[in-house]
């Protein structure tokens, strides 16, 4: 799979599920989202959720969006840096209505690096997913995610 097909997806959405686990509970949140072209993926949330909690603790998270799911690496971009200029740039661009919210105090602005990007596909067969792996060493940990030949089951 290519980055322009995983962007031709994020382009036309809105919304995406945010998985997390820290020390003790996992969360899913639904988020609005903006991206940049290289498929990094931003949000706000006040850094007192169990989201960002949970990130603080463990910053690899879970993602869908979409037919899209996504493993990668959330991170707070400090306030007022030229990073988290660039990505407010790209949000506030998608969401203009949420401008005023980042200045609320603990309303904070996460970026998700992408390790992986698969996109459920059952137009090629069941279950399959096409995949973009962009953190090799990542993709080797997670070998469940490997393609699987399974022998049928036999009462």
């Amino acid at each position: 799979m290519k980055l322009q097909e995983v962007l031709k997806i994020l382009e036309k959405q809105t919304l995406m599920s945010v998985a997390t686990y820290g020390q003790q509970y996992p969360d899913n949140s639904i988020v609005c989202f903006a991206h940049s072209k290289e498929a990094e993926l931003y949000f706000g949330s006040y850094s007192d959720t169990l989201k960002c909690k949970n990130i603080d603790n463990n910053p690899i998270v879970a993602v869908t969006v979409g037919t899209l799911q996504i493993h990668g690496e959330a991170k707070k971009i400090p306030y007022g840096t030229t990073g988290y200029m660039m990505g407010r740039g790209i949000y506030d661009a998608k969401f203009p209505q949420y401008k005023s919210v980042f200045e609320l105090e603990n309303n904070e602005l996460y970026v998700i690096i992408p390790y992986v990007i698969w996109n459920y596909n059952p137009s090629k067969g069941e279950m399959h997913r096409d995949v973009l792996i962009l953190n090799e060493s990542y993709y080797q940990s997670i070998e469940v995610y490997r393609p699987h030949n399974y022998i049928k089951r036999i009462l």
